[in-house]
């Protein structure tokens, strides 16, 4: 059988539209310029995730600015005590923030908007996402125990996206929230209360809902310090109902050693391996995806299995094209002849 195959999100840089997605983002753009810069570029990611057979795209996520960067600007409650570096190279080359009352999202955090203007264009947009409540405050996130006190309203701040994106007709929501699945690794939280957080994201949302984790991806580099998946397997226990999709980065190999740990997972929630690893050089072959794929299949089934690649890849270090798309290619190809 065909395996399906999803992605997690942003789509690669389109070498057409980057200096208009730089003025966008720069805000020297009018209203009506800059939505139809975001349409051109949007419509070019749909057309080509279409042509290369995918059975779920988005549209590209280019109304953000390196996936979460541009997140403090949809909040009132903080402010900006260092700025964003020109040329990001790491995680603390984006701008700083001091939260400095309660945080708010009063205009909405963009994914809805996004959304409904994207599914007009031609091919629609299946499946769209939102960040997290710890990656809405990831500029401040050396403020713990403020983030701590203010996540009732960081919950309530994706909940009421989700659920926006889920009144537009998007037929499939995605909580982008790595940061949970980091810090159930490093031992910052468990696996109960991380499913807490995201069933209290989710809640009230009724669309298909799935849920990434991954362990980072800042130019090719992990944010945590301990690359693993198996303990995501626990805050799966807690979510059998919630989720039907667990998209996971299992590209590397000490995660390819610990997939006997996901005959645990509920049986309702399908796996979105992300085995194809968007953040490195080495095209993978398609024998090796395969190979990978029916060790993983011989573990979730295959009509639980989809194929994917482990993250976004607007973050690749050298945002090189080609080499994207041949992963992309070999991935399809794979999935095909499974």
């Amino acid at each position: 059988m065909a395996l399906r195959t999803t992605v997690a999100g942003s789509w690669w840089p389109l070498p057409n539209h980057e200096a208009d997605l730089g003025r966008y983002h720069a805000g020297e753009l009018s209203a009506a310029e800059g939505e139809a810069v975001l349409n051109r570029a949007a419509a070019a990611a749909i057309a080509e995730q279409r042509a290369l057979g995918l059975d779920e795209w988005t549209g590209g996520e280019y109304f953000t600015r390196n996936f979460i960067f541009h997140i403090h600007e949809r909040l009132t409650g903080v402010e900006i005590d260092t700025p964003e570096r020109k040329d990001p190279f790491d995680y603390d080359d984006m701008a700083h923030v001091r939260i400095i009352g309660e945080i708010a999202a009063r205009r909405g955090l963009g994914y809805a908007e996004a959304f409904q203007r994207e599914n007009q264009l031609p091919g629609g947009v299946g499946k769209a996402a939102v960040v997290g409540p710890i990656e809405v405050t990831v500029q401040g996130g050396d403020q713990l125990a403020e983030i701590q006190r203010q996540m009732k309203n960081l919950t309530t701040i994706v909940n009421r996206e989700l659920r926006a994106l889920a009144d537009a007709g998007c037929p499939h929501v995605q909580l982008d929230a790595p940061a949970l699945g980091i810090q159930v690794n490093i031992g910052l939280m468990t696996a109960k209360e991380a499913a807490d957080i995201i069933a209290a994201c989710l809640e009230g949302v009724t669309v298909r809902r799935s849920l990434p984790l991954c362990n980072g991806n800042m130019r090719g580099r992990p944010r945590s310090s301990v690359l693993t998946c198996a303990p995501w397997v626990e805050i799966l226990q807690h979510l059998d109902g919630v989720i039907a999709v667990a998209h996971f980065e299992v590209k590397y190999y000490t995660q390819w050693l610990e997939r006997e740990a996901f005959r645990q997972m509920p049986r309702s929630i399908e796996l979105a391996a992300g085995l194809v690893d968007e953040a490195n050089y080495w095209i993978e072959p398609v024998d090796k995806i395969r190979e990978r794929a029916a060790d993983w299949a011989r573990v979730v089934g295959e009509e639980r299995l989809w194929l994917s690649p482990s993250c976004g890849f607007g973050r690749h270090a050298a945002r090189d094209v080609p080499v994207l798309r041949a992963k992309l290619e070999n991935m399809m190809e794979a999935a095909r002849t499974f």
